[in-house]
């Protein structure tokens, strides 16, 4: 039986052969550094835990590697086609909407949607960074992870985070979704 293999397992091997011939970078660090990514970015990549779906992205690597792997990721068939001319981007129309409190009023300081996801996105950077601590030390170093955050908060955020990517599935999370995180119970 055939193993199908990802586009990200695809990225990953390629980046590591070119990385293993180039001389031109010493090390990971080293090369993000002088391409201005995110720390461990590459590491995730080449490790294939990552794929890099960022278009600037892609093109920094196709443009360092030569390799046609990160080139434009292809549109789907059946997507719409972007459009030609906007009035304007997607932060623009986001900084335009309000956030309104649970009474339905606009509060005085209005935090747009743009705004809490890039914050948001921000901080799901230094989670990730943070837990490479736990993945790559010792198993009492995890268990004490373990026995201070509950598991339960854990199951809560991801499930949310998932659901926030498809509307019908979160409409369908928000009729079960009366949890209290205990984390903020212990503070």
């Amino acid at each position: 039986m055939e193993r199908f293999e990802s586009d990200r397992e695809r990225e990953a091997k390629a980046f590591r052969k070119w990385f293993s011939e180039q001389k031109r970078f010493g090390s990971l660090v080293a090369m993000e550094r002088a391409l201005d990514i995110t720390k461990d970015y590459l590491h995730l990549i080449k490790g294939g835990a990552r794929r890099a779906v960022d278009p600037e992205l892609r093109a920094k690597l196709h443009k360092v590697t030569g390799l046609d792997i990160f080139g434009p990721i292809p549109r789907k068939v059946g997507t719409k086609k972007p459009e030609a001319r906007r009035k304007h981007s997607k932060r623009t129309r986001f900084r335009n909407q309000q956030i309104s409190d649970d009474n339905g009023k606009s509060r005085k300081t209005v935090r747009n949607a743009y705004e809490r996801a890039t914050e948001i996105k921000k901080l799901l950077v230094t989670l990730a960074d943070r837990l490479e601590f736990f993945k790559q030390d010792s198993e009492s170093r995890r268990d004490a992870f373990r026995e201070v955050v509950p598991g339960e908060d854990i199951g809560y955020i991801t499930t949310l985070l998932r659901a926030l990517y498809n509307e019908d599935q979160f409409q369908r999370w928000l009729l079960f979704s009366k949890y209290d995180m205990k984390s903020r119970e212990e503070d």
